[in-house]
């Protein structure tokens, strides 16, 4: 009996860490995600929604970025597929976040992105199904081909 408890306890263990284990996303993603987050404040003040947070304050350049606060990947790919956070500070077309060409999924709402122009690249995300840009301070006109 003492066997075979052990027996299942070790599959029970094995099996824990499988449910829990991320892929590994992209090193170029990674590397882009870690620019964009430099490009910005971390401001609770960003958003005006009570227990929102800047997930981008979690993220570690030594974890799987599949796995950070805020962030979609591909289960087949490991691609990023989805963005999500509460970030104060400027926008602009050079921002690597425009290096992650296989979002499909950006919520840039309740930022305070300091009342920079929409990004013309935002319309470089080709497999792009999902944008959210409200209340995140941003001026000008959305492109015509999102």
């Amino acid at each position: 009996m003492f066997i075979l408890s052990k027996f299942v306890l070790s599959h029970l263990v094995v099996a824990n860490s499988l449910q829990s284990y991320t892929p590994p996303c992209h090193d170029d993603e990674i590397s882009a995600l870690l620019q964009f987050k430099q490009s910005f404040v971390i401001n609770m003040s960003a958003s005006s929604y009570e227990g929102a947070y800047p997930k981008i304050s979690s993220w570690k350049s030594n974890n799987n970025c599949c796995s950070w606060d805020g962030i979609e990947c591909d289960e087949e790919t490991h691609h990023v597929i989805g963005l999500a956070s509460c970030l104060y500070g400027s926008i602009n077309s050079n921002n690597t976040i425009f290096h992650l060409v296989h979002l499909e999924s950006l919520n840039l709402a309740d930022n305070h992105f300091d009342f920079s122009q929409i990004p013309h690249t935002i319309r470089n995300f080709p497999k792009l199904r999902y944008l959210n840009l409200y209340f995140s301070m941003l001026s000008g006109q959305v492109p015509s081909e999102v």
